[in-house]
C-alpha cells in the first residue's frame, strides 16, 4: 500500500503535469489569435506580459493550495514535463485548428458588419449626394436670397412689381 503522503504528492505532480499542459495550451491559444489578427510588437509584449503574468498567478495558486506554499521541486519538473509533452505531441495541430476556428469567426463578423453597416452606408451615400446637390446649386440659389434680403433688394423687387 501506498502511504497517504506518497499519494498527495502523487496527485500534486500529475496536478503540475496537468498545469503544464494548460499553460502551454493557453500560450497556444494566443498563438492562434496572433496568426489569425494581426498583432503589433507593443500589442504582442502586452499580450505575453499578461500571460505571464497569469501563469506566475495560477502557478502561485497551485503551489500555495496543494503543498502550502513550499516550493517542491517535483512540481517544477512536472510542469514542465507537461509542456514539453504537450509542445511536442499536439501543439501545431491545435494552433493549426484554432487558427482556422479564429479566421472562420473573423469571416462571419465581417459578413455580419457588411450587412448591419448595408442601410447606413446608404443612408450615407443618400445624404452625400444631397449634400451635393445643395452645395453645388441650391447654396448658390440660397445664398443669393440672403444676400437679397440684407440688402433690401427683395423689397424693392416687390414694390415694382405692385402697379
Amino acid at each position: 500500500m501506498m502511504s497517504e503522503v506518497i499519494r498527495q504528492e502523487t496527485i500534486v505532480f500529475l496536478l503540475s503535469v496537468l498545469h503544464g499542459v494548460c499553460l502551454t495550451f493557453g500560450y497556444d491559444l494566443l498563438r492562434a489569435l496572433r496568426r489569425a489578427f494581426a498583432h503589433k510588437t507593443a500589442a504582442v509584449s502586452i499580450e505575453d506580459f499578461l500571460f505571464w503574468l497569469a501563469a506566475g498567478f495560477f502557478t502561485f495558486c497551485l503551489a500555495f493550495f496543494r503543498t502550502d506554499g513550499v516550493i517542491r521541486g517535483y512540481v517544477a519538473v512536472g510542469i514542465a514535463l507537461g509542456a514539453v509533452l504537450y509542445h511536442f505531441s499536439i501543439s501545431n495541430a491545435v494552433v493549426a485548428f484554432f487558427t482556422c476556428a479564429f479566421l472562420q469567426i473573423k469571416r462571419v463578423c465581417r459578413m455580419i458588419l457588411r450587412v448591419l453597416s448595408f442601410p447606413l452606408k446608404k443612408s450615407c451615400q443618400f445624404w452625400q449626394k444631397i449634400i451635393e446637390i445643395i452645395r453645388k446649386n441650391g447654396y448658390n440659389v440660397f445664398m443669393k436670397k440672403i444676400r437679397g434680403n440684407c440688402y433690401g433688394q427683395k423689397e424693392k423687387e416687390t414694390e415694382q412689381q405692385q402697379p
